[in-house]
């Protein structure tokens, strides 16, 4: 089953539920259900958590290794693609890695500009403050 598998590996590498579970942006919560078979995983899940794992999804994909009469639904799905088409899901949800990584990083910038710009505005704010002050101090009483 894919989730033994990944929590077999996640073992192995000495990673927490929540080390993992953070760096996929799911809950720890949802994390355990899936490796306890109680929560079946997205094929867009399965491969950000090969990712993260650090290993092949062929590795998470392997024959289950309990009574071996039970195929898990995602491996019966994966494996009922046609060839070419499973070429071209790989290469889709590639590509989706590679835009969301980059949609990322613009909001990223494009936090720090606000971030910028707000602190532009206060030292505005203070100077204007401090010329005040100044203008106080000048004056004769």
């Amino acid at each position: 089953m894919i989730g033994e598998r990944i929590r077999r590996i996640r073992l192995g590498q000495e990673r927490s539920l929540a080390d993992v579970a953070s760096k996929a942006k799911i809950s720890v919560a949802t994390l355990s259900r899936i490796e306890n078979g109680k929560q079946t995983i997205e094929l867009g899940l399965f491969i950000v958590l090969a990712n993260i794992l650090e290993c092949n999804p062929t590795d998470l994909l392997g024959p289950p290794e309990s009574d071996g009469d039970e195929i898990d639904s995602l491996v019966k799905k994966i494996a009922a693609i046609e060839v070419s088409e499973r070429a071209r899901l790989w290469r889709d949800l590639a590509k989706a890695r590679r835009s969301r990584s980059s949609k990322n990083r613009r909001v990223q910038v494009a936090q720090v500009v606000r971030q910028v710009e707000e602190l532009i505005a206060q030292i505005d704010f203070m100077r204007v403050e401090l010329d005040n002050v100044r203008r106080r101090l000048r004056r004769p009483l």
